[in-house]
């Protein structure tokens, strides 16, 4: 039988449609076949299976040739398998697809470059599938595919790794799929071309139908996010799971509270009789019914098969707009276990106190485990606040040790004094500190230099005379009899510092000079301070003084009174005669947002020009002057490895170490 021509193009048209329909295969599913993950690279080495890390599969198919997405934003934790996902976009485009221009972007090109080295051609290699690494000059058996500039393939895609720094440079570049990596960690802007993430997004404007643009990154400060800006334009997805108890839907949280029960859900623990964590117990309670579930249950808490999924919450600006969200709670057993997560909670947070204990490792416990922005709320500190810290019970010049046994924990335990130097006067305080570093003001004065005395720099100047007598000599009597001298001295040697660093040297110890700064030197073990030696051979200590304001300044906006009990660590003390001037001081600095020269953002204190803030900044060097003794105590005397608190305030307070 003779088949007319058109019958001949329809039985044609149908066999190419069939062996399209045979040869597709989603994006997922072709890296189950093809991806090998060797054992130098995961923890669970053998050939990739969603099974494990069920999340990622919805988020790599988004890369189906076939699948209308066009933007796929992704916030989220770390160890949660990633780098998975930007791979296997690439292995498939490279050898499923074959034919579309690939770009890989990061922060700099040296690093994309780096990564194309030690990620992208291991895979190919380790998954069989090195030879598709081909030159397109097949004319030429010299030229390999793998250079420098990109990686090219049979099919004639190739792979092209490029620095944000320089995404100004790629106006010729026309690209399919656009990769961008850790985009929080990109410059603001590129000179005067601007903002590096729309011009990139420019070079997919001649693939419009076929385009796509992957996002990923953790989020660092929430005003300049650039992952959690385009999370804002996508459908917002979060990974929803059955609880096993009672299978209602949730996604989970590190708290939450069900405001119909009032319920508290999310992560729970206990401690043992010393404090310590104890990891077995560390678990994620349902909101719901309050069912608990542990480590191992989360192969089964994160399964398809067991009902998970991803869950929009949100309607996209444009209709191919996916963004995802994922902390670092659905990392894969054998990843970032649930108790590890709690251990770097509970060392920067106190969960008790319901405090920041330090602010740094706080903002990176938000970034790297919620996967959230973190924004600093509350930078101003209100003198009506500050105020509320002032005792009746005592006046500058005493001290109150039987209020401060009442309301203290202790009887103030020791002195010391904090020096701020000035072109004609020194400011001084001297501190007294109870257990669990409660502080009071004992005094506070200026010491003056006269009209016609010299200035400060000079040695011979009278003000440093004075400032010798009260540490060598000034004795101060507590109410209950109890006698004290200054046992440790800082003195602020940024100005006049060949002055200071003299006056120091006539002390053998205890009395240092010191230099503040807003963040620890890249070499500094310790982040609260960091020893230096003076050109004379002194010793002095280089104080983090931004670790110190972020944990007080809480303190000094805490609300306080005789009926609330025992105070709270750190808690300040006032006698009820310091001038509002003195006090005003400790109210002038912010904290501000600063960009540096590669557009990455800080939060630092700002002092405003020509206002004091004198006691504010002695106040942290008491701070670290109590951090100093207990190092030369616990760690110099004793031989501990670390500080213990407990110990430390205990052997002070029963061997009457620093007073009579």
């Amino acid at each position: 039988m003779k088949i007319n021509e058109i019958g001949k193009d329809w039985i044609i048209s149908e066999m190419e449609s069939i062996v399209e329909e045979v040869k597709y295969i989603r994006p997922s599913d072709y890296n189950e076949e093809k991806r090998y993950l060797p054992s130098s690279v995961t923890s669970i080495p053998g050939y990739l299976r969603y099974a494990v890390n069920p999340f990622m599969r919805e988020i790599v198919d988004c890369f189906d040739i076939h699948n209308p997405v066009r933007q796929i934003n992704l916030m989220k934790g770390v160890q949660v398998t990633y780098s998975t996902v930007l791979e296997s976009g690439v292995m498939y485009y490279a050898d499923h697809i074959g034919t579309l221009p690939m770009m890989y972007i990061t922060a700099d090109k040296e690093l994309a470059e780096t990564r194309i080295e030690n990620n992208f051609l291991p895979m190919f290699q380790q998954s069989g599938l090195g030879h598709i690494i081909r030159s397109s000059d097949i004319g030429n058996s010299r030229k390999t595919g793998n250079t420098k500039k990109q990686l090219q393939f049979e099919k004639g895609a190739y792979l092209q790794p490029f620095g944000a720094q320089n995404a100004g440079k790629m106006r010729a570049a026309s690209i399919a799929i656009m990769l961008k990596d850790e985009i929080d960690g990109w410059p603001d802007t590129v000179g005067k071309d601007g903002d590096p993430d729309g011009l990139t997004d420019a070079r997919t404007n001649g693939f419009p139908d076929q385009k796509k643009i992957f996002r990923g990154s953790t989020p660092l400060i929430k005003a300049t996010s650039k992952i959690y800006k385009n999370y804002l334009k996508g459908d917002q997805r979060k990974y929803m799971v059955l609880c096993k108890h009672c299978k209602q839907e949730q996604t989970i949280r590190w708290e939450v509270i069900n405001k119909e029960t009032g319920l508290i859900g999310g992560f729970k623990w206990d401690f043992d009789e010393d404090g310590i964590l104890i990891t077995e117990t560390v678990r994620y309670d349902c909101p719901f019914c309050g069912g608990s579930h542990f480590e191992a249950d989360k192969e089964n808490l994160f399964s398809e098969e067991t009902g998970a999924y991803w869950n929009p919450t949100a309607k996209p600006i444009e209709k191919n707009i996916r963004s995802y969200h994922l902390p670092a709670f659905y990392s894969p057993i054998g990843m970032l276990e649930w108790k590890d997560i709690v251990l770097q909670y509970i060392d920067c947070y106190d969960p008790v106190e319901r405090k920041i204990k330090d602010m740094g490792k706080y903002q990176i416990f938000y970034n790297n485990i919620l996967a959230e922005p973190f924004e600093i709320k509350a930078s101003k500190i209100r003198f009506s606040t500050v105020s509320a810290h002032r005792r009746a019970e005592y006046r500058m010049g005493q001290i109150p040790n039987k209020y401060a046994i009442q309301y203290s924990n202790s009887k103030i335990l020791f002195l010391t004094c904090q020096v701020d130097v000035h072109k004609r006067n020194l400011a001084v305080s001297v501190m007294g500190w109870c257990k669990d570093f409660i502080p009071y003001i004992i005094d506070y004065q200026r010491f003056e230099v006269a009209e016609n005395e010299p200035e400060c720099t000079e040695l011979y100047s009278p003000v440093w005379r004075r400032l010798r007598e009260l540490i060598e000599e000034k004795v101060y009597e507590g109410d209950d009899g109890t006698k004290y001298r200054v046992v440790m001295t800082f003195i602020d040697s940024g100005y006049a510092n060949d002055t200071v660093t003299k006056f120091c040297a006539d002390y053998e110890s205890n009395v240092y000079p010191i230099l503040g700064r807003d963040r620890a030197g890249k070499n500094q073990t310790i982040k609260e301070f960091g020893e230096f030696t003076t050109q004379n051979g002194i010793i002095g200590y280089k104080i983090t003084v931004d670790h110190y304001k972020d944990r007080i300044a809480p303190v000094l906006r805490r609300e306080w009174s005789e009926g609330d009990g025992i105070q709270k660590t750190y808690h300040l003390n006032a006698p009820i005669d310091i001038p509002d001037k003195a006090l005003k001081e400790l109210t002038v600095e912010t904290r501000k947002q600063k960009t540096d020269d590669n557009g990455n953002i800080s939060y630092v204190w700002h002092r405003p020009s020509g206002v004091d803030n004198e006691l504010w900044d002695l106040l942290i060097y008491g701070h670290a002057a109590v951090e100093l003794i207990a190092v030369k105590i616990c760690i110099d005397h004793f031989e501990m490895k670390s500080i213990d608190w407990v110990k430390f305030w205990e052997y002070l307070e029963d061997k009457r170490v620093f007073f009579e």
